[in-house]
């Protein structure tokens, strides 16, 4: 399952500076890996939230999605309104340097 066009998240990702490679579609599809390697995204971030990503889902899908960077995230801050906004600026801002430093060794 994606976040797509239509969702708070994709939102997010766009006032951070990212393109969501699957805003064309809406809300929360379901995506199969074929899918994701179609839509040619350099960077797949998994989120805390809803479901808890962790460390060792870095390796399984980076062997299922070889050559594309995967970031874990917080995803309150992708997904939850209200207070925590206030901690998106800096989060995108420190994101945003990490993800640039990240294609410059890619």
């Amino acid at each position: 399952m994606v976040a797509a066009g239509g969702t708070f998240i994709d939102d997010m990702l766009r006032r951070a500076g990212f393109r969501n490679v699957f805003t064309d579609r809406h809300r929360y599809p379901e995506v199969n890996l074929t899918e994701i390697r179609d839509a040619k995204p350099k960077i797949i971030f998994l989120s805390s939230e809803p479901y808890p990503f962790k460390e060792n889902h870095l390796a399984e899908f980076g062997e299922s999605l070889p050559g594309i960077i995967l970031v874990l995230v917080d995803g309150e801050i992708f997904s939850w309104y209200g207070s925590r906004l206030l901690l998106a600026p800096a989060y995108f801002s420190k994101l945003q340097l990490q993800v640039q430093e990240i294609l410059k060794t890619h």
